[in-house]
């Protein structure tokens, strides 16, 4: 398993195995969530725009519905 990475705002995020994507999680909901970059079966639409430093093409909101929502910038959580 990946190295754990705090990219700020209490956002971690981890490179899933076979670097087709990242988990990520925030402070207030503690399970990860699973973000498949395009063009894998899986994709959750978001695209790896530069690998470092990490910028995510898309924004990222908390599927547990609690809003906390963001972008994925030079490396750094951005509060959207």
């Amino acid at each position: 398993m990946a190295a754990d990475i705090d990219i700020g705002c209490g956002v971690t995020i981890r490179w899933i195995d076979d670097d087709t994507g990242l988990q990520w999680k925030h402070p207030n909901c503690r399970p990860w969530f699973h973000l498949h970059f395009k063009p894998h079966p899986t994709s959750t639409g978001h695209t790896l725009e530069r690998r470092e430093p990490l910028t995510v093409g898309g924004s990222l909101l908390c599927p547990k519905g609690c809003g906390f929502h963001g972008h994925i910038t030079d490396g750094k959580w951005v509060p959207a």
